[in-house]
């Protein structure tokens, strides 16, 4: 009893000379909280006086929920007020005339820690309490139906209050490690921003010297959990973040709780060790400087040295930058510790070590001597492979339908995307080991000459030809999964190796999520000819029967077709969840668009049975022909004056020079434009068409009523085309004014 009075007392008498840091925290906490609630519920029973929609009345809610639910204004003060108190509960500690009196009081140390200690929390607590529960109940007497009832506000208090007292006690920690206040708030920084720092620096360092790292949604995920637990202010932001989502766990609260207690701990324990001595000076603890100083120097020349390199890409500014910032530092530290600028060079021989650590990791990033960019596995040691080839089939539906709630609290169908890579990682299973491991030798190859040239990454682009993109995910016998991103220069070679990858049934398997639908999951089909969609009439056997046919022509397409071969129409299988999901919306048009026009796929000349199928249960398939073709408009770019120009060709020139477009309607100008014709949305679904497209122009074709076209191509409308010259002579080329990149001037 007597230890618990003085402790109260002890209190008492530490609150006395803190009372501005107690004004501070009522005012900050009342003007942030309490007086905008005040304001804007009275705003609210202003407004019901009026007639109030129900959209009027949920935003009206959600800004008062936002006031008592996660504020940005409360938890910035929140932040402000952990530091402020920390630092007056612990300022004396930095005075060394203070620390002799507190000292000399009768009383244990342990108990004057607890004082001060203590009130830095429950005066904070007591004053947002009060505060949130007057908000709360200003919020209620509005009438307003809302989470307040299921205990948001409490649920948030007690979040805020958990990381309060965390920070608050990291602070104290830094007050307790030093012994000026600047040194101690910038130890408080670096406290809180050390951890992020370090691994931002070390993403940063993968992505300027890996070359063929790889980004995926697991990778993602673990840098988001080592941010996570870098630091107590990281670790507060994600639960925030977590709690905005309704995903926050108890378990997490927990390991808060657990960390704060120990970190609470370790303060009372430094306070007990804390020499009375040590006021005045940078650092309490004189062992404890040599480390802080190399953990914050090496960092800092490293970052120095990317930095340089980045700007040159030569090894002579990188290695300059690493030199420069470990001197940088390291001499900013001396200063620091000891107040004093004859003590740059105190510890030379920290600095030299500090030094040589950070060239040999920036050489270690330059040349590649971790072997991340070199590594290539034996065929013998992976079990099975994907590979992402580039973006030549980036027109492939990934995800499903599903039912969310907009902003007004209406209930609507969206599309919920889904990454084409994260699909093939998951799905494809390819079993030609050698192909793949092929195609990572090459890339492999190609980096080791980017390095050996002394070239950066993206300083390769300035080879003369193409280069392709690929990604290769390594399951290995062991478990592991080893994913690789390589850059590699086109050639017969590769064109060979890719081709002969995606001509194997695994790797559509993997990409085409059509391949994985079953007949039973299948409600309707759908053809589609220059955005002119019919659904096919077809009973349940009709339709499972063309789906089987689909995905085998699918299965058994190979590059070389799609090399020669454009579709010449789309088909869609609609799943059940998507057709329950466009039904959502009944005669919606406008909403219903963005579900209709999902998951079709190409339809190639060479798959005949398909097309037959499609002809008998009654689709229209038809060739693009000056017929359905009322005129081509082309809108030209640049042109090129030259010698003896026809009246035609002067005129072509005109336009392009002026921006204008020129409209051909002409039966022979049609007849050869036609012949030409490749529809944009078709080109899009094969990228590996090898075609010659005409860079200078841009063709709007408008299809209408003709004699000989179907009702289907009835109607007036535009489309996008290309023009592809391999189809026209060099007389026709001329006449249209087309031209190649290459010969733009």
């Amino acid at each position: 009893m007597t230890s618990r009075s003085l402790c109260f007392n002890l209190m008492k008498e530490d609150l006395k000379r803190r009372v501005w840091t107690m004004a501070l925290t009522i005012l900050s906490l009342v003007f942030t909280l309490l007086v905008p609630t005040a304001i804007r519920s009275s705003a609210y029973l202003d407004q019901l006086a009026e007639v109030m929609s129900e959209y009027e009345k949920m935003r009206w809610a959600r800004q008062l929920e936002t006031l008592v639910g996660i504020n940005g204004m409360v938890i910035a003060v929140l932040v402000i007020l952990a530091v402020v108190w920390a630092v007056s509960g612990f300022r004396y500690l930095h005075n060394s005339r203070q620390v002799d009196f507190y000292h000399s009081i009768p009383v244990k140390r342990g108990q004057l820690f607890l004082a001060s200690y203590i009130n830095g929390i429950a005066v904070t607590a007591a004053v947002y309490f009060a505060a949130q529960v007057i908000s709360v109940l200003l919020i209620l007497r509005t009438g307003i139906d809302s989470p307040l009832f299921q205990g948001l506000w409490w649920k948030i208090y007690l979040l805020n209050m958990v990381y309060y007292v965390m920070l608050y006690t990291t602070t104290v920690i830094a007050m307790m490690m030093t012994g000026n206040l600047i040194v101690a708030l910038l130890g408080t920084v670096v406290f809180c921003g050390y951890g992020p720092g370090v691994i931002v620096l070390i993403r940063g360092y993968e992505m300027l010297w890996f070359h063929t790292i790889c980004d995926t949604a697991g990778s993602a995920m673990k840098w988001m959990r080592m941010l996570n637990l870098s630091s107590p202010f990281a670790n507060y932001m994600f639960a925030l973040e977590n709690f905005s989502q309704n995903t926050l766990e108890a378990g997490r609260m927990a390991g808060a709780v657990a960390v704060t207690a120990a970190l609470a701990f370790l303060a009372y324990v430094l306070y007990r060790l804390r020499p009375s001595e040590s006021a005045g000076k940078a650092m309490a603890f004189k062992k404890t400087q040599s480390p802080i100083k190399l953990l914050i120097a090496l960092p800092v020349a490293v970052v120095f040295g990317m930095f340089f390199y980045s700007l040159r890409s030569t090894l002579t500014w990188g290695i300059f930058g690493a030199l420069c910032g470990s001197v940088i530092t390291c001499c900013l530290m001396e200063i620091i510790y000891h107040f004093d600028f004859r003590k740059l060079f105190a510890n030379w021989i920290q600095m030299a070590a500090c030094g040589a650590v950070s060239v040999l990791l920036i050489l270690a990033g330059i040349y590649d001597w971790y072997g991340y960019d070199s590594w290539l596995p034996k065929a013998t040691e992976v079990k099975s492979a994907a590979v992402w080839l580039g973006y030549e089939d980036n027109w492939v539906t990934y995800g499903e339908p599903e039912k969310e709630t907009d902003y007004r609290g209406r209930e609507q169908m969206v599309w919920n995307y889904g990454d084409q890579r994260e699909y093939q990682y998951e799905h494809m299973e390819l079993t030609d080991i050698y192909s793949v491991v092929e195609l990572a030798g090459k890339g492999t190859r190609a980096d080791g000459e980017i390095r050996k040239n002394g070239l950066h990454m993206w300083d390769s682009w300035g080879y003369d030809g193409r280069w392709r993109i690929c990604v290769v995910c390594f399951r290995m016998n062991s478990g592991k999964t080893v994913f690789r991103q390589y850059r590699i220069p086109v050639d017969d070679e590769l064109e060979g190796i890719t081709a002969s990858i995606h001509d194997s049934r695994e790797y559509k398997n993997g990409t085409y999520p059509i391949l994985a639908q079953s007949a039973s999951d299948t409600a309707a089909v759908y053809f589609q000819q220059y955005d002119q969609v019919e659904k096919l009439n077809l009973d349940a056997q009709q339709q499972e029967k063309l789906l089987a046919v689909y995905q085998k022509e699918l299965e058994e397409l190979t590059m070389a077709v799609r090399e020669k071969e454009l579709p010449v129409g789309t088909i869609q299988f609609r799943t059940a969840a998507h057709q329950e999901a466009i039904d959502f919306y009944r005669d919606n048009e406008e909403n219903r668009y963005n579900l209709d026009n999902r998951c079709y796929y190409p339809v190639y000349p060479s798959f005949t049975r398909t097309l037959d199928a499609i002809r008998g249960a009654g689709g229209t398939v038809e060739d693009l022909t000056e017929d359905m073709v009322s005129e081509v408009r082309i809108q030209y770019y640049t042109w090129y004056e030259g010698e003896d120009m026809t009246e035609n060709q002067a005129a072509i020139a005109k336009a392009g020079y002026d921006g204008t477009d020129i409209l051909y309607d002409d039966e022979e100008e049609l007849r050869i434009l036609t012949k030409a014709l490749v529809y944009e949305g078709y080109y899009g679904m094969n990228r590996y068409y090898k075609a010659d497209y005409a860079d200078n122009v841009d063709v709007t074709v408008f299809f209408a009523k003709s004699e000989g076209a179907s009702d289907k191509a009835a109607v007036y409308q535009s489309r996008r085309c290309q023009l592809d010259m391999n189809r026209l002579t060099e007389e026709e080329i001329q006449r249209f004014g087309l031209m190649r990149f290459e010969e733009e001037k």
